[in-house]
């Protein structure tokens, strides 16, 4: 059962209160820290039916971590539950070959604070925000990664940058507000057999973000991307219990 105080003490910030920025980063960063990306559950997850008191004990209370309907729909109302002026917004990802996947394929926050808007994402498995980013197009340097928001096209792009590397593009987005049933497209995603699932995982650490795709690890660590390909099984099931648990 969705329990705010649990909520909070569990990601470690019990007794968190107030709709303002320095609450929203502290809640943001440390719901990352505690709370991972994890695809390996989307053929059991239900995109017709998002039950946020099921979804609170498996994910949050469980500890098991999710996709971004799982993680971003449970922010959602967390951040309502506080007092946050919040709308649910759709992203879509750059494909190979320089198209752009349903506008709705991520699904991603817009959180309204003294009459500045930002961007909060708890649940992307690819290189991410770890703290909320203002919709002003400034740079925002995060444990050495900078991120920033720019217009193009009628979309806001999130765009991340690693130290000695060029500005590249996690996804774009509208402001356009949106509700859990447009998600329903993504269910087909529960008719990928286990054998063809490429298993992504995503956490936060403290100077960086480290993330683990099928044996491609890519660690960002003070800004510093490395990547690294596993080839040992047991190395890979080591990293996987300490990062992953």
């Amino acid at each position: 059962m969705f329990d705010k105080d649990k909520y909070l003490e569990i990601i470690g910030c019990p007794g968190a209160d107030g709709a303002t920025v320095a609450t929203l980063r502290q809640i943001h960063r440390s719901h990352q820290l505690k709370l991972h990306y994890d695809n390996g559950y989307v053929q059991t997850t239900d995109f017709h039916n998002f039950d946020l008191d099921e979804l609170f004990d498996t994910v949050v209370a469980g500890g098991r971590g999710g996709i971004c309907t799982d993680l971003n729909f449970l922010f959602h109302r967390l951040l309502i539950e506080l007092g946050f002026q919040v709308r649910l917004l759709g992203a879509g990802i750059l494909l190979p070959g320089g198209n752009w996947g349903s506008d709705v394929e991520h699904a991603v926050l817009g959180v309204r604070i003294d009459g500045t808007e930002w961007l909060a994402d708890v649940g992307h498995g690819g290189v991410s925000i770890m703290d909320p980013v203002p919709f002003t197009g400034e740079p925002d340097v995060q444990a050495g990664i900078g991120f920033r928001l720019i217009r193009q096209g009628g979309y806001h792009v999130l765009q991340y940058q690693t130290h000695d590397k060029p500005w590249r593009i996690a996804y774009r987005l509208t402001t356009q507000e949106r509700d859990t049933s447009e998600w329903g497209v993504l269910s087909e995603l529960n008719t990928i057999h286990e054998d063809v699932l490429v298993r992504r995982r995503r956490c936060v650490v403290d100077n960086g973000q480290v993330m683990l795709t099928a044996n491609l690890m890519v660690s960002i660590v003070d800004g510093k991307e490395e990547p690294r390909l596993i080839r040992d099984e047991a190395e890979l099931q080591k990293i996987v219990s300490d990062y992953w648990g």
